[in-house]
């Protein structure tokens, strides 16, 4: 009976009754990181308070069913009525290719 308690009452042992009794991990001089991990998971509930934006899910379909639908962001109508008025003023952007630096040197 000896033998037994003198096995039990060893540091291991009692360190892994100490986690099975508190759920918690024996002090050691180094960080573990324990506290972090022990910490619940914030993930989900970020992606549940930020709705996808409809570009994204508009993109998706786009993928999925092999076609553009009908949509625009406000942004891309805005640009692109910016770019046309620009256009018809005279003061768009030139054509591919046919910038500043690519006649430059002829």
């Amino acid at each position: 009976t000896y033998q037994k308690i003198k096995i039990m009452a060893s540091k291991a042992a009692l360190d892994k009754v100490r986690k099975e009794i508190f759920g918690n991990i024996p002090v050691r001089n180094m960080r573990t990181g324990n506290q972090v991990l022990r910490k619940p998971d914030v993930g989900p509930y970020l992606a549940k308070y930020y709705m996808e934006s409809m570009d994204k899910s508009a993109r998706k379909a786009w993928q999925t069913f092999g076609y553009m639908p009908p949509y625009t962001t406000e942004l891309q109508e805005r640009r692109l009525l910016k770019n046309e008025k620009l256009r018809m003023k005279g003061k768009g952007a030139p054509k591919k290719g046919a910038g500043k630096r690519a006649t430059k040197g002829k």
